[in-house]
């Protein structure tokens, strides 16, 4: 089975640790990136099911680095939750106006993120995700009756584990990702979206 992957951008190296504990238990996999240029890049390279947007950072703030993803091609549509402390009225509309999907509010819980991530990833990907969660729980023999059931039926599964803490049998913790190469355009693209947004701050 495929991974799904979804990008964590925190400068927090704890909240990365946290949020990406959370995702491997959904049955994504978690890239991660510390600053909003290497997300950027990330995001071209690997085109996320999801992004995790956090909005203060250094550099380039979560508000910034979304607008930069919202304008490539090729990462427009991918969905983005902003994952804050700041839950202003102004933060959270400045947000959903440069197209954030949604908020999660630090601090949180592990049925809020699954609640937040339902809301705006393609069912069928999260069928998928809820599939692989549930094969890393279960033994080789359980696995063909886990590849049967109905795509509703995992995701309530994955639902209702939240009274425990399911963790992935393999659960190595990833680690930061470089951005390696990607089309020329889009380098072009993050280069120029890279020198406005500099510009924009001086």
């Amino acid at each position: 089975m495929n991974e799904i992957p979804v990008l964590i951008i925190d400068d927090d190296i704890w909240m990365q640790r946290i949020l990406s504990k959370i995702i491997q238990s959904f049955g994504f996999y978690p890239f991660l990136a510390s600053n909003g240029f290497d997300g950027i890049a990330l995001a071209v390279e690997h085109h996320p099911a999801l992004i995790m947007l956090d909005v203060l950072m250094p550099e380039l703030s979560g508000h910034q680095t979304l607008k930069a993803i919202k304008h490539i091609k090729s990462t427009k549509e991918i969905p983005i939750i902003m994952v804050t402390a700041v839950s202003d009225i102004e933060n959270i509309g400045m947000a959903m106006k440069s197209g954030a999907a949604g908020f999660v509010g630090k601090p949180f819980t592990r049925a809020t993120i699954f609640e937040k991530i339902r809301d705006v990833v393609n069912k069928d990907i999260l069928a998928q995700a809820a599939l692989k969660a549930k094969a890393n729980d279960f033994t080789s023999e359980d696995k063909p009756a886990a590849a049967q059931e109905s795509p509703s039926n995992l995701i309530k599964t994955l639902e209702e584990s939240f009274t425990g803490t399911p963790q992935p049998k393999s659960s190595a913790m990833p680690q930061q990702v470089i951005p390696k190469t990607y089309k020329e355009d889009d380098k072009k693209n993050i280069d120029a979206i890279k020198e406005l947004l500099l510009k924009s701050k001086k």
